[in-house]
């Protein structure tokens, strides 16, 4: 169990995790139970950042560019790079084995860096509206986050990691070599009814924000397993992490459409 946490950090993070290279290849699989609990430190760096530049005077669009920009250093762009390369090859081509070419290739096209330029703009504009409407001064004379925004800006990228897992269970890897081997498909369901747990403290502290936050961020990888089992032959790495970065996105909408537009 211990390799396996290890293996979701330095997976999921740019964490130095160290790792024993004698690791069978079952572990990268058994990791998939923790990624929500990766999910818990991305989200919880995003809550603090953003609180800490509302603290010192920035506007809540500065505390959304500058927390998602936190946590896309804290992950290293992975998953990033993974929607900027699934972009350029679903848009690149109709063909499924040039697809998987164009996304293999390590330079960024049109159509990636506008997927990218977007996906970023979703992501700021759904945080800086979740901070406009959940943000109250303590008695301390600084200001908190409320409980319904503190639990649907951390159970997003929480349930987005999850999907991820969930995502790859039942999957085809699409190449006939990489280590998507490893991870795609060899999901078992227990490491996901394992993972929930990770899920359940949201439910008890906002049940609210916390359900719509966690099924909203389901939805893009429901999308991606039917979509690119029929454009790409399966699932590839680059579509887990797009599954991942959607679904953040699609998550902290719905807190805001859902939750704080009925307020």
């Amino acid at each position: 169990m211990w390799n396996a946490l290890r293996i979701a950090f330095a997976f999921l993070t740019r964490i130095p995790v160290p790792i024993p290279a004698d690791l069978p290849g079952t572990f990268l699989a058994r990791s998939a139970t923790f990624f929500p609990l990766v999910g818990w430190l991305v989200g919880g760096v995003v809550a603090i950042a953003a609180w800490a530049v509302m603290v010192m005077g920035g506007t809540p669009l500065l505390a959304a560019v500058l927390s998602v920009a936190v946590a896309a250093w804290l992950t290293g762009g992975l998953h990033l790079d993974g929607v900027a390369d699934l972009c350029d090859g679903l848009g690149g081509s109709h063909q499924p084995a040039r697809r998987l070419e164009i996304m293999k290739d390590s330079a960024t096209g049109a159509f990636g860096a506008i997927g990218l330029v977007l996906l970023l703009l979703l992501k700021v504009a759904a945080l800086a509206a979740i901070l406009e409407n959940a943000l109250f001064p303590a008695s301390c004379g600084y200001l908190s986050l409320t409980l319904p925004a503190l639990v649907g800006i951390i159970v997003v990228p929480t349930a987005a990691r999850w999907s991820m897992a969930a995502l790859a269970f039942g999957s085809r890897y699409p190449r006939e070599i990489g280590t998507g081997h490893a991870f795609v498909g060899q999901v078992r369901a227990g490491h996901l009814v394992v993972g929930l747990f990770f899920l359940f403290p949201f439910l008890v502290l906002a049940p609210r924000p916390a359900y719509v936050g966690i099924l909203c961020a389901q939805l893009p990888a429901v999308w991606l397993r039917f979509k690119c089992n029929r454009a790409l032959g399966g699932i590839t790495g680059d579509v887990l992490g797009a599954a991942c970065e959607l679904g953040e996105a699609a998550g902290w909408l719905g807190v805001v459409f859902v939750v704080l537009g009925s307020t």
